[in-house]
């Protein structure tokens, strides 16, 4: 295996969980959750505040942006099926 390909197999498990769905939101939240933590516990409450909006931020641009489509399957609904 070449070094390009490791360098693509690196980035690609780095932007993916192992199913295949986007791990950057997950991954801006882990990040926007610790720092919003420790800046919490060092008392700037105003910029942990802003660190958390941020990692919600990231949550709805990349549900927003992202292509990822989700496998077909029965999903429970809402609906009730009329005969």
């Amino acid at each position: 295996m070449s070094l390009r390909d490791r360098a693509r197999d690196a980035l690609y498990s780095a932007m993916n969980t192992a199913d295949g769905s986007p791990a950057s939101a997950r991954r801006a939240t882990q990040l926007a959750s610790v720092t919003a933590n420790a800046a919490a516990d060092h008392g700037h409450t105003g910029t942990a505040a802003v660190l958390a909006v941020a990692g919600a931020a990231a949550v709805a641009a990349e549900g927003a942006l992202t292509n990822y489509v989700y496998p077909p399957g029965d999903y429970a609904g809402f609906r009730e099926e009329q005969p």
